[in-house]
């Protein structure tokens, strides 16, 4: 037993292992079986009152003790008894059954060592009251259950007994627990057992043999009522037991006031159908039933013993509570300065906008405080190697810290360290062994300094260094982390700081990046003009051009046929001045002709990553997202990069406008063609879109589809205008709703356009017969007839075609010895038909007559040999001259 016990206070014990022990303990008593079957007997409301005469007085060592405790009571008899059937006929079952549980509790449970004796015969007392409160409850509520509560109730804690015989160590362990901390027996229990006293009660009342309900009463009377419903077939009696045992705790104030309006508490007297009027009633009668059965059992029949015992704890307890109330309340009081310092704090750094008002709001606040005599807070930015920050004193007097620190990182005094005291110094001078990269507020002490430090690696470091008085630190030992919050405070309101001057910062930097956009964008809208003139010139001269080409013609035939010498010198007349205004068209035309591009090898990504920040902000501020997806195998190409710069820009200014209400994403992306003679430049955009008809005149000059006042409709004009230039071409793909889609291809070289004479390889075809024939190609009717007339009165055979197309399709047909070519036609222009006539590798004389093509069209045009060019309004004569020159060539 003694081993088993000792291996018990060294460690905690599981359940099963405590079951274990209990079982191994020799000395623990068992009940006789005569005292089961009396007990058992006794239990039974048609119990024969005969039978338990006999059991009882076959053993005469119990019949002694039952009729001794029967004689002491105070039970009203005018004589003693002798017998146990005269005690059941004058005394009555219920006083047997009394003494018989007095000689069970005082004979056969083991007894109690003298240091637990005080605490056992409280629990005796408590258990006393259990069980009559118990039969009380019963006979309310299941009369039939009455006895049985009885006995439950008083034999409901013997586990605490069978705690302080085999365990007297750790029970003295457990009584010291309950009064030093408050906490309850089961709690107790558990905390230093690792079980309690209800496992060990039933375990106990298992090996004597009791009936089940009492075993179910003495485990599980702690449970809650769901439980013991679930646990038990005896819910009812297990309930009662458990509800006594609240009052009776209630009786002798052993319990809180909120143990009896808690749920559990209240569920039972539900079960019951008890009502909280009759508990009061209940007690009292409880009161009085104990004085008549104290006796039985050994106990003082006088409560008042009881309750002044309780009364001497209480006051003690009252004595001791009011000590830690007041300890308590100037704690409470240290912490609400504390909490108002904090409150404080927020209030005024959550409107601070520069580190001017950071620092004054910490001093203001801190002065007020006065468990911080002294203290500062200062910050450390790493680039600029500052230090700036603010020390008070207790009494009002401040002082701003303002220097800077050496390559060591050590502050760099102007005047005598301005006046700091020598341990502050120091503390200031080791600010680098407290820099750490965690980003967390870090505490550190140095008597009577607490530094509570933070900040952003490689950015800032800031640290708030506070002097606590001597009663703060007494009062709030364990609260100095409490200061953590102050921290965390200074860190936000400083984050908030630096976010405003970064936004300041930034604000600064847009207003020069806006400046210049400005300067862009009237660049831009010069170009735009410009390029307007340009287009406006270019129409009108095309547009005069033709019909002047006309009467220039006309007029010359007509001098050539004129016999009459007045007529024929007005005739020639009228052809002068149309000279001259041919040369005025051609001098506005090279006004308004944009400049040829400057080819150089250019790096396509750079040219779309200038734009792109060029952009950069008018996306941002419409909600527009960029993604690039440029190809890895990008090579340089020959272009001129202003030119393709103002391509781009158009498209994205575009695509900005199309995304400015509802945002969406731009995608830009490149590609190198397999063959590595072209790349594609492709800008997506998910705006609006474009519908079909006004597809068919985007490219249009001065169409637009947006709003007033945000295009002049030539930026696509323009940009379809130089991406020509550069022998690319450029596509567009949109769907309502969904977005556009540019395409810009560009040729990697464009010299590889530009194929050389090819007369030498090229099929010569002869004469078609001894009168030349010549076809005429150009889309004005009058400008065709005067051609065809002219060549005829030369007695030559003349054709017409009103375009390219129709032009292709009649050399298809038939072989002609000449063509006369406009380069400006619908369907398909002169140049393209130029370039299909050289891919059949035919030599075939064609003279370019243009109005005002431009030089690169022209040099295009005499690229491919054996061409000349003629520019509207031409002269008849010379006309005549280049078609017999050409004539003459191809017969040689």
């Amino acid at each position: 037993m003694l081993t088993a016990c000792a291996e018990v206070v060294r460690s905690p014990l599981t359940n099963a292992g405590m079951r274990s022990i209990i079982r191994r303990v020799e000395d623990l008593p068992v009940l006789p079986s005569v005292a089961i079957q009396a007990l058992t007997l006794s239990l039974q409301d048609d119990a024969a009152l005969d039978q338990l005469s006999l059991v009882v007085e076959s053993d005469p060592v119990l019949t002694a003790r039952i009729l001794k405790l029967v004689n002491n009571a105070r039970t009203g008899l005018p004589s003693k008894v002798k017998t146990v059937k005269q005690a059941v006929t004058l005394a009555g079952l219920n006083q047997v059954r009394c003494a018989l549980l007095g000689v069970v509790v005082k004979d056969y449970l083991p007894a109690v060592s003298a240091q637990m004796a005080q605490a056992a015969k409280k629990m005796w007392v408590h258990s006393l009251m259990t069980a009559i409160i118990g039969h009380l409850l019963a006979q309310r509520t299941f009369p039939e259950l009455r006895d049985q509560a009885f006995v439950g109730g008083l034999l409901h804690d013997i586990g605490k007994v069978v705690i302080m015989d085999v365990f007297p160590e750790i029970a003295l362990r457990i009584h010291a627990l309950k009064e030093d901390e408050g906490v309850s027996s089961l709690e107790a229990e558990d905390r230093i057992l690792d079980m309690n006293h209800c496992v060990a009660g039933k375990v106990l009342a298992q090996q004597w043999g009791l009936p089940d309900a009492l075993v179910d009463c003495i485990w599980l009377h702690h449970h809650e009522p769901g439980f013991m419903g679930l646990s038990s077939v005896n819910s009812e009696l297990v309930w009662i037991v458990s509800l006594a045992n609240i009052f009776a705790k209630d009786v002798f104030c052993e319990t809180r006031p909120e143990v009896l309006e808690k749920g559990a508490c209240l569920e039972v007297m539900k079960a019951l159908n008890l009502k909280a009027n009759d508990v009061q009633g209940l007690k009292r009668a409880a009161t009085g039933e104990y004085e008549k059965k104290a006796a039985f059992f050994d106990l003082d029949g006088d409560l008042s013993t009881v309750y002044q015992d309780i009364l001497q704890k209480a006051n003690s307890k009252l004595s001791r509570l009011a000590a830690e109330l007041d300890e308590k309340n100037a704690t409470l009081n240290s912490t609400n300065k504390f909490l108002e310092l904090v409150h404080e704090l927020g209030m005024r750094l959550g409107r601070a906008r520069t580190r001017e008002d950071l620092l004054d709001g910490v001093v203001q606040v801190f002065q007020g405080f006065s468990p911080v005599p002294l203290g500062v807070f200062y910050v450390i930015e790493q680039e600029t190697r500052e230090l700036e920050g603010v020390v008070w004193v207790d009494g009002g007097r401040r002082r701003r810290l303002l220097c800077f620190t050496d390559r060591r990182g050590e502050p760099v005094w102007e005047r005598d360290d301005q006046g700091l005291p020598a341990d502050l110094r120091a503390i200031l001078a080791r600010y680098k062994h407290r820099v750490q990269d965690s980003g967390q507020i870090a505490l550190n002490t140095a008597p009577p300094f607490h530094m509570f430090s933070f900040g952003l690696p490689n950015h800032y470091f800031a640290e708030l260094c506070i002097s606590l008085s001597q009663e703060f630190r007494v009062q709030n030992s364990k609260n100095a982390h409490a200061f953590i919050q102050v921290g965390q405070i200074l860190r936000a309101a400083m984050e908030n700081v630096r976010l405003l001057e970064r936004l300041n910062q930034n604000q600064e930097e847009l207003s020069q990046a806006l400046l210049r956009n400005q300067q862009v964008n009237q660049q831009l809208v010069q170009t735009e003009r410009l390029a307007a003139v340009g287009q406006l010139a270019a129409g009108a001269a095309h547009e005069i051009n033709n019909p002047l080409a006309i009467i220039s013609a006309r007029a010359q035939l007509l001098e050539l046929k004129e016999q009459d010498e007045k007529r024929k010198h007005e005739l020639a007349v009228i052809c002068t001045q149309i000279d001259r205004i041919t040369k005025i068209l051609s001098n506005l035309m090279d006004f308004a002709r944009p400049a040829p591009p400057k080819l150089k090898e250019v790096d396509i990504h750079a040219i779309l990553e200038r734009v792109l920040e060029l952009m950069g902000n008018g996306f941002g501020a419409h909600g527009i997202s960029v993604h690039k997806s440029y190809d890895p195998a990008m090579v340089p190409i020959k272009a001129d990069p202003n030119q393709l710069e103002q391509v781009f820009l158009n498209l994205m200014i575009n695509a900005r406008h199309a995304m400015e209400k509802k945002g969406g994403k731009l995608t830009v992306a490149t590609r190198l063609a397999q063959d590595r003679s072209t790349v594609t430049v492709k800008v997506q955009d998910q705006g609006s879109g474009i519908s079909r008809e006004n597809m068919k005149r985007i490219f249009d000059p001065f169409f637009t589809t947006k709003e007033e006042g945000k295009g002049t409709g030539l930026g696509l004009s323009t940009s379809m205008g130089i991406v020509n230039s550069h022998f690319g071409k450029i596509d567009i793909h949109s769907e309502l709703g969904k977005g556009t889609v540019f395409s810009v291809e560009l040729p990697v070289d464009i010299a590889a356009l530009r194929p050389g004479k090819t007369c030498d390889t090229a099929a010569v075809r002869p004469l078609t017969s001894t009168r030349p024939k010549v076809l005429v190609v150009d889309d004005e009717e009058h400008i065709r007839d005067i051609l065809k007339e002219t060549l005829e009165n030369e007695d030559m055979i003349a054709k017409t075609a009103k375009n390219g197309q129709e032009a292709l399709d009649m050399l298809a047909k038939e072989d002609f010895d000449l063509i006369l070519l406009d380069i400006k036609m619908p369907f398909r222009d002169g140049l393209s038909v130029l370039r299909e006539i050289r891919t059949q590798k035919m030599i075939l004389p064609v003279i370019v007559i243009t109005g005002m093509a431009s030089n690169e069209e022209v040099e295009e045009a005499m690229s491919h040999g054996g061409c000349k060019c003629i520019r509207k309004p031409f002269h008849v004569k010379r006309l005549l001259a280049e078609v017999r020159d050409s004539l003459a060539c191809a017969d040689e």
